[in-house]
């Protein structure tokens, strides 16, 4: 047989002689995976396609959470923090903070990172003020656990609350 009953020169696709071939993801013909990516589209390189977004949860006049949603495992992260002076910063990523620039840093000595998904990134905490402030994050730096920068955006800016304790 040579297509003639024992289709023993059909490709994939069933043509005689063609030169169709099932790719790493089990599809006749197709591309494959794209780079940096598995066949079911999740990032497998987060140089190629790793990314953050950042965003503020919980913000109080004394606190702000700051968010993340990202598509890899986060190893560290560094920030600046504006419009408040800060008086803490808490992260499972060992965060540290100069309250005279507002920088905010974050990583681990040990090489823990924090889990692709949606998570807490930071927790600031700084003195409130009677009328309240506009707390704004810039200067982004987020990097995945294997010490690759990603594309990041967010979280820009937010209003405090005034004071919520009366003297």
């Amino acid at each position: 047989g040579v297509c003639d009953g024992g289709n023993a020169d059909q490709d994939c696709a069933g043509v005689c002689f063609g030169e169709s071939v099932v790719d790493e993801c089990g599809e006749c013909g197709g591309d494959g995976a794209a780079e940096g990516f598995d066949c079911a589209g999740n990032c497998t390189d987060s140089a190629i396609c790793g990314s953050v977004a950042l965003s503020f949860g919980a913000v109080t006049d004394q606190s702000a959470e700051i968010l993340y949603s990202s598509n890899v495992a986060l190893g560290g992260f560094q920030f600046t923090a504006t419009g408040v002076e800060l008086t803490d910063a808490s992260s499972a990523l060992d965060a540290q903070f100069n309250s005279g620039t507002g920088i905010v840093l974050g990583f681990s000595m040990s090489g823990d990172t924090l889990p692709a998904g949606d998570g807490v990134l930071a927790t600031l905490s700084f003195a409130p003020t009677n009328d309240g402030s506009e707390l704004s994050i810039g200067s982004v730096t987020v990097s995945s656990g294997d010490a690759v920068t990603l594309a990041s955006s967010g979280p820009g800016s937010t209003a405090t609350d005034g004071c919520y304790e009366t003297d």
